[in-house]
């Protein structure tokens, strides 16, 4: 179940590189975030709120700018 520390937590080690392949791999095209802010605001919002606390700025603001000129 829990690869072996069921009952402790898992090293220091392991929570910082999983978080880090998370954030790699947790890249979302433009086209499904759009998507998802149609459908799943609250689930696109996590994802932001992710990345901003990792470290990693305007993804939001970025989005935003083109949703915007793509309305024009």
């Amino acid at each position: 179940c829990c690869f072996g520390w069921e009952g402790k937590n898992p090293p220091i080690s392991v929570v910082v590189w999983s978080s880090c392949q998370l954030q790699t791999e947790f890249h979302l095209p433009i086209n499904f975030r759009y998507t998802m802010q149609k459908r799943f605001p609250s689930i696109l919002e996590v994802y932001y709120k992710s990345n901003e606390r990792s470290g990693i700025h305007g993804i939001r603001e970025n989005d935003q700018m083109t949703w915007l000129s793509s309305k024009n």
